[in-house]
């Protein structure tokens, strides 16, 4: 008896947009990790690509894909396997989707592997090193080296709300590490609007975490303005009510925040009607009064 895997298709990501590292695509670098049996390590901001990124290897090398959820309720069968009774009542052991993958191969994604659960990290950890083993306690205590295509690959924002520094024995063990920040050359081809663009770049530059302070800035956004939250603008915009899009955008940051986001849409919002093309004599503030 064995799992079904997930193979996610070209289809559902057709989406995704690859990245060059230096001028090395992604796919390139994944590829090497393989081969060279590395791990991966992808950190940044929230809507950077970072989760879609594992997918989207999958999809394009036809592979299974299975990501480890991260909480606290993760069972030793969930990680192991368990013994299920087959169709005559016996006993048969049947591996965990994440066994399955270490057996036969394909992409480990290790999501938000700060808040992983320390079950699953012990569990993972001499997968992570040069052994790439696991043992299976459950299973007799098995012992299971790795699949030669492999591809184990972690994710994590260090700027999050509540992220902890990921332990140096942990963080050691990815010997390829990329930083996924938001790229104006990427976002640009899903994102219509020049204006709104112009806008996030302005706001993540005052967020927590940018590379370089903002001394005459008053506000820090906490908030991240992600990918997600843009495009999810343009659509109700020129679907539902460019009002409605400016409510929902300024309902995506805290209290305290929300007062200057209205401020600098206000400021953008003739641009930004004109960049998708919505009569800009239509334009309201009522989302200010909010």
């Amino acid at each position: 008896m064995t799992n079904t895997q997930f193979i996610p298709t070209l289809d559902s990501m057709a989406h995704y947009i690859p990245r060059t590292f230096c001028d090395v695509s992604e796919i390139e670098i994944a590829d090497y990790a393989v081969k060279n049996q590395m791990n991966m390590l992808n950190f940044g901001h929230s809507g950077t690509g970072k989760s879609s990124f594992a997918q989207y290897i999958a999809s394009l090398r036809n592979i299974p894909y299975y990501n480890v959820p991260s909480n606290d309720s993760l069972s030793a069968s969930e990680l192991q396997g368990s013994y299920v009774p087959d169709e005559n009542g016996k006993l048969e052991w049947v591996d965990s989707q994440i066994v399955n993958l270490v057996r036969n191969g394909g992409i480990l994604n290790l999501g938000e592997i700060d808040k992983l659960a320390k079950n699953a990290k012990h569990f993972v950890l001499p997968l992570l090193d040069f052994s790439r083993v696991i043992t299976l306690l459950a299973h007799k205590g098995e012992v299971i080296k790795a699949h030669k295509d492999l591809l184990i690959i972690a994710d994590y924002n260090p700027m999050y709300r509540g992220s902890q520094p990921l332990p140096e024995q942990l963080a050691d063990r990815f010997e390829i590490k990329l930083h996924y920040d938001f790229d104006r050359s990427v976002e640009s081809k899903y994102i219509n609007s020049a204006s709104l663009l112009d806008l996030a770049y302005g706001m993540r530059s005052s967020s927590v975490g940018a590379s370089a302070s903002r001394s005459d800035s008053s506000t820090i956004f906490e908030t991240p303005i992600t990918s997600r939250i843009l495009k999810t603008f343009e659509k109700i915009s020129k679907e539902l009510s460019y009002d409605l899009a400016c409510e929902i955008f300024v309902n995506n940051f805290t209290p305290e925040e929300r007062p200057a986001v209205r401020m600098l849409l206000e400021g953008a919002s003739y641009n930004i009607k004109e960049d998708l093309g919505i009569d800009v004599d239509a334009i309201t503030t009522e989302h200010a009064n909010a």
